[in-house]
């Protein structure tokens, strides 16, 4: 009972009765001074005497307690503090469910008269009964890898025969860490090297998660049109997400305080399963289960002094990193399903009532229907009802879209607009900007200075290079033009207008613009010469400007990069193919390339994630898709564009 002592190990006993001790700050005291003004713990080991232990917190007492023959402990707590109503004891119960996690201890709580034992919160666990889906996560921190394991009973058989390409019962994912989290390297001191970086991953030490998701009360027309095989679950798990160190769980992370920031991952990314193109994140409301962690293996996660929770440092930071990575294999795997049964299912067969028809014409016919036909009319009126509550969810479904789709826009458009402004501003010094460099040179040499300022020994200090940081200026003030003109041309609202594209005169404009700015570019444009696509030019340079900015952007360290583009009209679609001679994708992306399409998805420390996100949104608008994506041997895309404009 000594504050901020504690002689207790990490295991005692063995085989079955082998437990880890919870305690460690020597803090436990306060808990029981909390509850009442007087306290007495009676103790007796085997093979020893009982005790007896006193206090009132200002004096105690030790000594022999021959009544007690059993060994074991109890804890009496009187003068209580507070009023323990039936409520207090209810909730008690419930968070004593919540706090213990093994069945090495019985818990049973009585209040007057009334036993009632405490079952652990997340028992047996049953698909279609607790949830829909479980998500297994195992991290081994001296491999650094994250093994992904989905068991799921979320849809129907028919699900599957509209998917066969997926396995909708199952799935395992194996991630390396290393490479996932690689611009998490910023939380280290900018002298980090990669070892500590690998060391700071070890240093989590291995843990497991068990995570279990469902709706909440999915309507009738969803369970019809996504097959979801449970629409209500009898013992549905929405207690939250709790933390246990071996059996007991972490103050703070007992389900109720959304540590994982499930809330703000949704806010940063709404979009719903059925986006096209948007992220899908798992709701707070619609994810349960439990982590686990070890005293002695992740002796990284420290807890605050006042046991209220764990020290928010560079291993905890790491620690969330990895299991948002394995929720972001199961959000994945699951939108993935979501997407393919809406691309199955495709737009209704527009039925005709008959029956209706006639009663709509002749109203007086609907007293002269035989039993047959009242069927028949009252089938249509309930058909007609569903389709005009499908067309209603159907506009909402597409005014959420749209409002994910214009924040995010917006957040660009913004800067756009704020450039466009400037660049407007500067167009009147163009000229200055352009010759200033020229004037310069001429007057140093009219007043006989030029051959002073290039005399090598006043060359000999890079800031007092007079000659050199002319050229530098020059060569940044014909970036500045470039921007302005790119800037003024590209918001021209002609731009955005639908007209029969010149696609090759289009694509090679867009390849003399990025090859003036950029010299180790090299553009190939693979087009039949005066090819015609109905579209706006918006669209074509959307795409390849975000395209070829990426390229620039993964393959900055090269001396040279050679780009393709590939372009051929079958039908109402243009069929493309991009590729670059790079280095390609980074190894977290090359079993899965399609994911570089999900909106903030990047692998650069200050990259935002937006323009590959933008490449897809503006394909699939058009009516188009991305067929493919490699990045094993350089980068290649193959998409089509359709005519929707």
């Amino acid at each position: 009972m000594h504050v901020g002592k504690s002689d207790k190990k990490y295991i005692v006993g063995e085989g079955e009765t082998a437990r880890v001790l919870a305690g460690s700050k020597g803090v436990g005291r306060f808990a029981i001074a909390r509850l009442g003004a007087k306290a007495s713990v009676f103790t007796k080991m085997k093979g020893q005497e009982a005790v007896l232990w006193k206090t009132d917190w200002n004096t105690n007492t030790l000594e022999p307690y021959l009544e007690e023959k059993e060994k074991g402990t109890k804890i009496v707590i009187e003068h209580l503090r507070d009023n323990w109503t039936e409520s207090r004891v209810r909730n008690l119960r419930e968070f004593l469910s919540r706090t213990y996690n093994d069945d090495k201890m019985k818990i049973q709580v009585k209040y007057k008269e009334e036993r009632k034992d405490v079952a652990r919160c997340f028992g047996k666990i049953q698909l279609g009964v607790n949830c829909v889906s479980i998500i297994r996560l195992h991290y081994y921190a001296d491999s650094q890898k994250l093994i992904c394991d989905i068991e799921s009973d979320e849809f129907t058989e028919n699900a599957q025969e509209l998917c066969p390409e997926i396995n909708l019962k199952s799935q395992i994912i194996e991630i390396n860490i290393t490479e996932e989290l690689e611009t998490m390297k910023e939380v280290l001191p900018e002298e980090a090297t990669n070892e500590q970086w690998i060391q700071l991953l070890v240093s989590v030490g291995n843990f497991s998660a068990e995570l279990y998701f469902s709706l909440k009360n999915p309507s009738t027309f969803d369970a019809e049109k996504f097959y979801y095989k449970h629409r209500i679950l009898d013992e549905r798990y929405d207690s939250g997400v709790i933390l246990y160190r071996n059996a007991f769980s972490i103050s703070s992370y007992e389900g109720k305080k959304d540590w994982l920031e499930f809330g703000k991952r949704v806010r940063m990314s709404p979009a719903a399963a059925t986006h096209p193109t948007g992220a899908w994140r798992v709701r707070e409301n619609q994810i349960a289960g439990k982590v686990i962690i070890d005293k002695k293996e992740n002796d990284g996660l420290c807890d605050l002094m006042n046991r209220q929770g764990l020290v928010e440092n560079d291993i905890y930071k790491i620690f969330i990193a990895i299991i948002i990575a394995g929720i972001n294999c199961f959000e994945r795997y699951r939108q993935s399903i979501i997407r393919c049964i809406v691309k199955s299912n495709g737009p209704a067969e527009e039925r005709k009532p008959k029956v209706m028809d006639r009663v709509i014409k002749n109203p007086e016919k609907l007293t002269e229907l035989s039993s047959e036909e009242t069927r028949l009319f009252l089938y249509e009126l309930e058909q007609m009802k569903k389709e005009n509550k499908e067309s209603k969810k159907q506009i909402d479904e597409t005014e959420r879209r749209y409002k994910y789709d214009i924040r995010l826009l917006n957040m660009l458009a913004t800067s756009g607009l704020k450039a466009t402004s400037i660049a407007h501003e500067m167009r009147n010094d163009r000229n200055s900007i352009d010759e200033n460099v020229e004037y310069i040179i001429k007057a140093l040499k009219r007043y006989e200075l030029w051959d002073v300022v290039n005399d090598e020994e006043n060359r000999k200090y890079m800031h007092r290079d007079i000659p050199a940081l002319l050229q530098k200026n020059r060569r940044v003030n014909r970036k500045i033009i470039t921007f302005m003109d790119v800037m003024l041309s590209e918001s021209e609202k002609e731009q955005f207008l639908p007209e029969n594209i010149d696609v090759f005169d289009l694509l090679t404009n867009i390849k003399s613009v990025w090859e003036n700015d950029y010299s180790w570019i090299n553009i190939q444009v693979h087009v039949e010469e005066e090819l015609k696509y109905r579209s706006a030019k918006d669209i074509f340079r959307v795409i390849f400007d975000n395209l070829i900015l990426n390229s620039i952007q993964q393959n900055d360290a090269e001396n040279i990069l050679e780009i393709h583009i590939h372009a051929e009209k079958k039908g109402k679609f243009i069929y493309l193919m991009y590729s670059d001679k790079g280095k390609g994708l980074p190894s977290k992306y090359k079993f899965d390339p399609m994911r570089i399409l999900e909106v903030h998805e990047t692998s650069r420390k200050k990259g935002h994630g937006i323009g590959m996100w933008i490449v897809n949104n503006t394909i699939t608008n058009t009516g188009g898709e991305i067929r493919k994506i490699m990045g094993s041997d350089g980068f290649k895309m193959e998409f089509v564009i359709g005519d929707k404009v």
